[in-house]
């Protein structure tokens, strides 16, 4: 005949209630929610007549307390490291869900020789949905000012800048299936924004050099394709909607060019890269990423010092080195970054250092895993006809 023992307290971890002792007070001398409290020991209580309700029971002598949770170090939680798919085949990191409603903070830093400038802003990524042929879409805002070395804008030129550029924020960002971005879908409401804007800064602001600043916005803003042209050199866009979603072969390692945006007027730099998807989660549990590689740009050292308006000493048909170094940390669910930090530089006798910093400022617990409704949104047309899927 099979005996099993009536529980008791004795196999649990609890804590003695003591005179005066409450719900409340015992939740904040042990740190624990009140509610969590109440429910984990009337999961576990022996007796009907133990439950606690709105308070402790008049004759209630334990509280049953779930077990204490072990901190592991560093090179516990690295050992303990999860593979990300089970084999050693290729690996498809598809855009699937993609439903993200964060905030993210993000760092510009550049270094020409030795004088380091800091841009620091606030971007919301929403996503909004898809459209039939499975291209997504995102509204991406700024949030609030913009800083230049911790300072925000303060003299007239900077403050006609950021009135400017906030005039393109929301932006509905198209992109494909591999998670590059493609096109910009709302150029109507931007230019819109843009007409009303100008107004108000013509409001406050004269002269010359308002009237030369204004242009150059009123000739990106001609039509789509050159919002489009003149986005492609957008750090954020092009560092978090940077192609990622892909087939990986069974070594996880791709390779491939990609460029980074340096001067508005000039080609971005082109980068020759190895982009390695991790074989195993890092140790906080997502999808990492690392991309390197080496400058691959047929501009010489002098035409680097002539675009940037560096000095030069001589001429020179010397190729610049260069190199690419960046590393993404996705959301295991909905493989969207929760951070991002890539870095390029170029080895010219002024030595040339751009860094991207970004990282979502949710609370990670607050991210849901439950899909939310599927929505699907009417491409605009634009102008160019390789858009016209």
């Amino acid at each position: 005949m099979l005996f099993i023992a009536e529980p008791s307290y004795e196999d649990y971890l609890t804590y003695k209630i003591k005179k005066g002792d409450t719900l409340l007070s015992v939740a904040m001398q042990l740190g624990i929610d009140p509610s969590f409290l109440r429910s984990y020991h009337n999961r576990f209580c022996p007796s009907i007549k133990d439950l606690i309700e709105a308070d402790f029971p008049s004759h209630l002598e334990y509280v049953i307390l779930a077990p204490l949770q072990v901190e592991l170090t560093d090179d516990e939680k690295e050992k303990s490291r999860k593979k990300i798919h089970q084999g050693d085949g290729a690996f498809s990191l598809s855009l699937a869900n993609p439903q993200i409603n964060n905030t993210y903070g993000v760092l510009y830093t550049i270094e020409n020789g030795e004088v380091l400038t800091t841009i620091k802003q606030k971007i919301n990524v929403n996503w909004k949905g898809r459209s039939e042929n499975n291209f997504y879409f995102f509204e991406v805002d700024r949030i609030g000012n913009i800083y230049i070395n911790d300072t925000a804008a303060d003299s007239m030129a900077e403050e006609i800048a950021e009135k400017a550029s906030a005039a393109l924020y929301p932006l509905l960002v198209v992109v494909d299936q591999n998670g590059k971005w493609v096109y910009i879908n709302n150029f109507n409401q931007i230019e819109e924004r843009w007409q009303e804007t100008k107004k108000q800064i013509l409001k406050y602001y004269k002269g010359d050099h308002v009237e030369k600043y204004l242009s150059i916005y009123d000739k990106n803003l001609e039509n789509s394709d050159t919002l489009f042209l003149s986005l492609s050199k957008d750090w954020f866009l092009n560092a978090f909607f940077n192609g990622l979603h892909v087939q990986y072969p069974p070594t996880l390692l791709i390779q491939k060019e990609i460029e980074f945006p340096f001067l508005a007027k000039t080609e971005n730099l082109n980068y020759l890269v190895n982009q390695k998807l991790d074989d195993r989660f890092d140790i906080d549990n997502f999808l990492v990423i690392n991309i390197n590689g080496k400058l691959n740009d047929e501009r010489t050292k002098t035409d680097f010092e002539n675009e940037l308006s560096l000095p030069v000493r001589e001429y020179s048909d010397q190729k610049v080195s260069g190199d690419y170094w960046g590393k993404y940390f996705l959301n295991p669910l909905n493989h969207m970054p929760e951070s991002i930090f890539c870095s390029c530089n170029l080895a010219l006798d002024t030595p040339q250092k751009y860094t991207v910093t970004i990282s979502n400022l949710n609370d990670k617990e607050k991210i849901s895993t439950e899909p939310k409704q599927e929505l699907f949104i009417e491409e605009t047309q634009p102008q160019k006809k390789w858009w016209q899927f």
